[in-house]
C-alpha cells in the first residue's frame, strides 16, 4: 500500500527530470536542418524520426518540454501567490476594502485569457514569460475565490476567534493560524490546475502567442506540422501525445479524489 502511494511522486519526479534534461541536453540540435534525412522514421539514431526539414523530433519535444515545464511553474507561482494574497486579505479585512478586492478578483475571471495574452505579448514580447504571466494572471481570480472561502471557514473556528479576541494582529493571524490550515487545500488545487496550464500554453503557442514561433513548443509544432497530418501523421502524433500524457499525468497525480481514496485505504489497512 505504501509503495502504491509513492507511485505518483515517482512519476512526478520522472516528469520533472525530463523537463530539466531538455534544458541541458538534447540528442541533436533541435534547429539543425538535414534535408537529406527528411521524414525519417523511428530508428536508433532518431528515436522519434525527423520532420520535413530533417530536424530530430525527440530533441524538439525535449526543448518544448522544458519550456512547458517552466511555464507550469510560473503559472502556479503567479496564480497561487496572487490568489492566496488577495483572497486571504479580503476575508480577513471583511469590510469595504475586502469587498472591493473580491469584486476585482471576480471581474478578472470575466476577462478572456486571450486578451491578457495579447497584452502580455505586446509588453514582454513572444516569450514563455509572457505566456506564463498571462495564464498566471488569469488564474488569480479562481485562486482568490478559493482562498477567500477557505479563510472565511477558518475564521469561524474557536481557536481563531480566541486569537482575535486576544488582540492578535491581522498579519500574525494570517501567518500563524490561517495559512497553515488553508495552504494544503490550496496547493492541491494549484496542482490540479497544472494540467490545464499545459493545454492552455499549447493553445497559445498554436496560435502564435505562446513564444517565438521559431522555437520548438508543443503547440507550435502542432501548428507547423498540421499540413502533414495525412501524409506523415506521426509528426503531429508525437507532440500531441506529449501534451496528452503530461496533462493526464498531472491531473492524476494531483487529483484530490485519488489522494483522498489513498488516504482512506491507508487508514483502513492500519485498522
Amino acid at each position: 500500500m505504501r509503495i502504491s502511494r509513492l507511485i505518483p511522486y515517482c512519476l512526478l519526479g520522472l516528469l520533472s527530470l525530463f523537463f530539466v534534461l531538455g534544458f541541458f541536453w538534447q540528442p541533436y540540435d533541435p534547429d539543425m536542418v538535414d534535408l537529406g534525412n527528411r521524414y525519417a522514421s523511428s530508428s536508433f539514431s532518431h528515436w522519434l524520426g525527423t520532420d520535413h526539414l530533417g530536424r530530430d523530433l525527440l530533441s524538439r519535444i525535449m526543448v518544448g518540454g522544458w519550456r512547458t515545464g517552466s511555464v507550469i511553474v510560473c503559472v502556479m507561482l503567479v496564480g497561487f501567490s496572487g490568489g492566496a494574497l488577495f483572497g486571504t486579505m479580503a476575508a480577513v479585512l471583511n469590510d469595504w476594502r475586502g469587498s472591493a478586492i473580491l469584486r476585482l478578483c471576480e471581474m478578472s475571471i470575466v476577462i478572456p485569457t486571450l486578451i491578457i495574452a495579447l497584452t502580455a505579448a505586446a509588453i514582454f514580447g513572444l516569450t514563455p514569460l509572457s505566456a506564463s504571466l498571462a495564464l498566471g494572471l488569469a488564474g488569480v481570480g479562481p485562486h482568490a475565490l478559493l482562498a477567500h472561502t477557505l479563510t472565511r471557514r477558518i475564521l469561524g473556528r474557536p481557536f481563531v476567534q480566541a486569537a482575535h479576541a486576544l488582540g492578535v494582529g491581522h498579519i500574525r493571524l494570517i501567518l500563524r493560524h490561517i495559512l497553515p490550515n488553508s495552504l494544503p487545500v490550496m496547493l492541491t488545487y494549484v496542482g490540479s490546475q497544472a494540467g490545464m496550464a499545459v493545454v492552455a500554453y499549447a493553445s497559445l503557442a498554436f496560435i502564435g502567442l505562446g513564444a517565438d514561433p521559431s522555437k520548438p513548443d508543443w503547440g507550435s509544432m502542432l501548428f507547423e506540422y498540421r499540413m502533414f497530418i495525412f501524409d506523415y501523421p506521426m509528426l503531429m502524433i508525437w507532440p500531441g501525445m506529449a501534451i496528452a500524457v503530461t496533462t493526464g499525468l498531472l491531473n492524476w497525480i494531483f487529483d484530490p479524489e485519488t489522494e483522498a481514496e489513498s488516504s482512506l485505504k491507508a487508514e483502513q489497512s492500519i485498522r
